[in-house]
Formats: C-alpha cells, structure tokens, sequence
C-alpha cells in the first residue's frame, strides 16, 4: 500500500511539471538567406568565411547566396573562366573561396548557393580585360561578325553583354555552369543575376537580328525599332529560352540541385498590377512569373529594393510582396530585401510583412538580404554582429531549416531534352513533337544548334517526333522518370 501512494505521489509530482516549450520552438521550413558580393569583404580568405560563416549562424539563417561569376570571372579555383584578379582574394595556392565556403557552411548546417552574374562579361575597368583567356578578348565588344557574342544598342553602341540572341553565348554560359556543378558537386543552389537584357534598346547584335528577321520573313538587313511588340517578344523568348536550358542542363548534373533567380522588380507595378507594363517584362525582358509558371527555375528572389523611410518606396514594397503571394506558379517566391536602404528596425519590419500570410493564407518561402556587407544603412563589423543578434531575438526567434521543395525531394514529373536531328544531321529550328501515351502532348521548337527541352512532364514512355520541312524522324520508347532528366 505504502508503495502505491508513493507511486501515484510521484505521478502526481510528474503531471505538475510544466510542458516543455517544444512546440514553439520546432523548426519552420523557411529560406533566409544573405546575398555576399565580390566587390566588398566577405570570402576573400579564411578569416573572412569563418567570419561569413559565423554571422549567418548567429541570425538564426541557414542560407548563403555568394558571388563566384562577377564578370565572366571565377571566384573560385576549378574554372574554365579565369580566376578573379582581385588582390584582395588570397592566393590560389592556398585558397579556393568557394570549395572553403562549402566546407565551413556545411559543417554549421548552412546551404551555399552559387551566384553568377549571367550577362554582364566584358568591362574595361576590370582587371581581367585583355587577358587571353577571358571570353571578351575574343567574342566581346571588339569583335567582328559573328566572333562577337556581345549585344548592341539600337543606335549601334557596342555593349560588354553577353547576348542570348547569339547562340554561341547561350553555350558558353552552359558550359560554365556544368563545369561548375561538376567541379563542386556539394553545391546546393545555383542562382542566376543579370538574366536579362539591359533595356529595350539592347538586343542588337548582328546574328540575333538576322535570326529574328529570318524567323519572321524581314528583309535581312532591315532592323526593327525598340518598341517592336513582335521583337520585344523575341528578345524576352530568347531569356526565357536561356533560363529553361540552364534549369534543364544544371538538373541534368545535379536533380538536386536548387535553381533561383534574381528577379527584378522596379518601381510600381501600378494600381492595375499590370505585369505587361512592367519594368521586367517591357524593359528588360525578364518574365519571371512565367518561369515560375512553367517551372524553369525553382525560386525567384525578387529583387524589392526599396526604402522603408519613403512613403512612396513602402507602398511598391508591401504591392509587390501581395504580387509575389499570387504568383509562385509551380514553384516559390522568397522576397529579396535592400537591406542597405534600411535602418535595422526598418529592415525588421520588412522581414516581418514578408513573411505575414496574406488573406487567402498564401505566404512566401523566405527572405533574402542584400547584401551581408550592407547588412543595414551604415553597417560595420560590429555593428553587423549586433544586428544578426537582433534578428534572431526578433523574425529569426523561431529556428528555421532551409526547405526541403517537394518538387525536388518528392517529384511527380520529370523532365526531357536532345537535339533535334533528321538522318543523324542536326536539325535547328526544327518541330518537336512530344507523344506521351500514345496521345499527343505538346509540340515544342528546336534551338539553333538543334537544342531542345521540356519540364514537368508527366512520367511514362514518349514517343519523339522532330518534323522540318516534311521530312521526320522518329524516336521510341523514350522514357521519362519523375525528378530526373532524360537526355536524347
């Protein structure tokens, strides 16, 4: 007897402890990322990453966005672009940013993103222009014919941007982005800048526009205006061509692998939220939304650089953040803040009507800061240190994982490309049927070295159909696997 009332005393004792808080503490899934630029101290050497690293441990991040392309340059060792010349980087000797970056975050539980600027190649000022290995000193701005790879203006200003009208740029950026994810295999993301032209009167160059006035049956030296709608839709295609081929060739390597993108968003989308008059879409050519609809890239980071301190600028920020929540298409938004703008009370702020859920329930993936080097207006050292403590006892209280996309780590659909061939010659511009089932899927359009591809696909056996000019040739029994790429 004596025993049971001590055991139901200890019961009792046991039910009067209060719950622990696990609940409140669990991990969320949610990005929170910091964009790390070249130009400014952050992974120029050892102490600098171990710093980096650090900090973004301490504000309760977990995702590191870091700048290894600037200017068809390489921040990094194992490179078929040249390695930077900046004398700040530590030498290559005894330092590799990237391969000690990936080290160092994964031993802390963080995920690092490689960031490459995609269009901007060829500046005068940089220390790398004339080196012999650099794209520009053979395919830039001062080479001729169809050597030049570079884009125009409309009055005929030659510009050190890479452009995708030209097919051999549209190579040239695949082969240095599967060279990258070959050589550093841990990566976890791979994130696209300057995926764009830079304003409607660029596009230019000699090839793009002989293709654009072939494809629609203009004399071959004529040359459409700026506000052309049929060649602003070409220039926009020819970005949207490029993203897809870059998501596909980089899913191919890595199925793993996450792909996002800088999106831009400038200025008001307007009380209509009329994203044909958008900057993006109007001016730069950059349908982001349709990326996300068609599921070419895995996350936009909208660039919303604006000050919380102008009315005007905090009005575009809370607009374009209800755009983003309506918009994620088959895949995710994490909203991108300009972070150097802000106070860090205004930086908070930001955080938190990011993350709100608006009233439908709908709510982004994350956040972004850009930059860590302008964590806020007027940061230093220390004072970024204070900050990162102040995000993790504020928006960061609650522990976050960075997450898991289920179209990644639970795919349902799959998907395709090849190259487009007819009696083993390969065939550009070429219709490509797509047969799933024995019923026809969608026809798609070849490249102009014959490349084409598709996402999303349902699973199963496809039949392949490529069709010019009333000669076909068939493939069979192509199969397509959920998550993966099948390459012809």
């Amino acid at each position: 007897m004596r025993f049971i009332l001590s055991l139901l005393v200890l019961v009792l004792l046991l039910t009067a402890l209060p719950a622990p808080a696990v609940q409140a503490q669990a991990p969320v899934q949610q990005m929170r990322a910091f964009w790390v630029d070249s130009l400014n101290p952050g992974f120029h050497n050892h102490p600098q990453v171990d710093e980096l690293v650090a900090n973004v441990k301490r504000a309760g991040a977990n995702t590191i966005i870091v700048q290894v392309r600037r200017h068809g340059d390489a921040w990094y060792n194992n490179a078929i672009e040249p390695r930077a010349a900046d004398p700040r980087l530590a030498p290559a000797a005894e330092f590799d940013p990237l391969g000690y970056l990936l080290a160092r975050a994964h031993e802390e539980g963080l995920r690092v993103h490689a960031w490459l600027v995609v269009s901007v190649v060829c500046r005068t000022s940089d220390r790398l222009w004339g080196h012999p290995d650099h794209v520009c000193t053979a395919h830039g701005p001062r080479a001729q014919g169809t050597a030049r790879w570079t884009t125009a203006t409309y009055a005929g200003q030659q510009v050190g941007d890479f452009d995708f009208g030209h097919p051999e740029a549209i190579i040239h950026t695949e082969r240095v982005v599967e060279h990258l994810l070959r050589a550093y295999p841990a990566l976890d993301g791979i994130h696209w800048d300057y995926i764009r032209f830079g304003g409607q009167s660029y596009g230019y160059n000699q090839v793009s526009v002989e293709r654009f006035n072939r494809a629609t049956g203009r004399p071959l030296n004529s040359r459409p205006a700026p506000g052309d709608p049929a060649w602003s839709q070409w220039r926009r295609d020819r970005v949207t061509e490029l993203a897809r081929r870059l998501y596909i060739r980089s899913k191919a390597i890595k199925p793993s692998i996450e792909v996002s993108a800088a999106a831009i968003t400038w200025g008001s989308l307007g009380n209509d939220g009329n994203w044909g008059r958008s900057s993006a879409y109007s001016t730069v050519f950059q349908d982001w939304p349709a990326w996300l609809a068609e599921g070419i890239i895995d996350v936009a980071i909208p660039m919303h650089y604006f000050a919380e301190g102008v009315p005007r600028s905090r009005e575009w920020y809370d607009g374009w953040l209800a755009f983003d929540r309506a918009n994620t298409g088959r895949r995710t938004i994490v909203a991108g803040i300009g972070s150097w703008l802000n106070t860090p009370e205004q930086n908070i702020s930001q955080v938190a009507r990011a993350l709100t859920p608006d009233e439908q329930g709908r709510v982004l993936s994350g956040v972004a800061f850009f930059s860590y080097a302008g964590a806020f207006a007027g940061s230093n050292d220390a004072s970024r240190r204070a900050f990162m403590d102040q995000l993790r006892a504020t928006v960061f209280a609650q522990p976050a994982r960075a997450p898991d996309w289920p179209w990644i780590v639970a795919p349902t659909a799959g998907h395709l490309q090849g190259m487009a061939a007819i009696d083993g010659v390969l065939t550009p511009d070429a219709r490509v049927t797509l047969i799933h089932e024995g019923a026809w899927l969608r026809d798609l359009t070849a490249s102009a070295d014959g490349w084409f591809g598709a996402v999303e696909l349902p699973p199963g056996s496809y039949t392949v159909v490529v069709t010019h000019q009333e000669r076909q040739h068939t493939w069979h029994n192509v199969v397509v696997r959920p998550g993966l790429v099948t390459s012809l």
